[in-house]
């Protein structure tokens, strides 16, 4: 039976051993696997894509321990963080602008614990949206689960994260995540998705006319598209500044 070389580390790996990704590579189980989260569809990955989730959880996991693991035993009630997920292993942190996706590994059972994640801005939340499953449980009965997909912008490594959630947890992951970026449809915030449609408008009739005068730059094109996006997603300016002020500060 033929064996193949670990794209990554360049181990022989056997059937057994083998992870085959969605380019015809091949990665080892016992190590380069399992630098990646349980959730990563390897199957459907490329090596590039191995690579930078790679890299992303190995950053990550430094970000979680510089950064959330202090706040979760802080007392300051606006640093306080929120959590989402069947077993709470997403953590979003309104104070520095960044979202966590976690998961816990254990040497032996339930000692030897630790931890790594993916983290990500805020600001590049882009979607979350339900969906549903009807499977069979262990005594062969039907039960539905709930999902939340989460969809990230400008993310290198893994960009859609399907979250396992408790019924009807889904209703609160969206009106929070609305309320922060102040796209929600209520009369509290109804001013300000006022002011960004009306923003949005003029962007776009300014574009309009610089392109019939011949006049249209990519700085205003830029500002159009981002005029856009705050009228349909929210104005994330804020956002980014605290995440990438975060960020910076993480020790490599």
């Amino acid at each position: 039976m033929a064996k193949h070389t670990c794209a990554i580390c360049g181990a022989e790996v056997g059937l057994i051993s083998e992870q085959k990704l969605a380019d015809g590579n091949y990665i080892c189980r016992k190590v380069c696997a399992k630098k990646c989260m349980k959730i990563f569809d390897k199957v459907e990955a490329t090596l590039r894509s191995v690579n930078s989730h790679i890299e992303q959880v190995e950053f990550g996991t430094k970000a979680w321990n510089q950064i959330f693991v202090p706040l979760t035993k802080t007392k300051n009630k606006e640093e306080k963080l929120k959590r989402f997920g069947k077993n709470g292993e997403l953590y979003v942190s309104p104070s520095t602008g960044l979202i966590a996706l976690t998961e816990n590994r254990y040497k032996i059972f339930i000692f030897g614990k630790s931890t790594i994640a993916c983290v990500y801005r805020l600001a590049d939340l882009y979607g979350y949206d339900y969906v549903s499953e009807t499977v069979k449980n262990s005594e062969g009965k039907e039960e539905i689960k709930h999902y939340c997909i989460l969809m990230f912008n400008n993310t290198p490594g893994m960009y859609e994260v399907r979250l396992e959630v408790r019924n009807r947890e889904f209703e609160d992951m969206e009106k929070y995540f609305n309320t922060l970026f102040g796209i929600q449809k209520t009369l509290r915030n109804i001013g300000n998705t006022w002011k960004q449609q009306m923003n949005a408008a003029k962007a776009v009739v300014g574009a309009v006319k610089a392109v019939k005068d011949g006049t249209l730059d990519e700085a205003q094109a830029e500002a159009t598209k981002e005029a856009l996006d705050a009228a349909q997603y929210g104005d994330r300016t804020e956002w980014i500044a605290k995440a990438d002020a975060a960020l910076a500060s993480v020790e490599k």
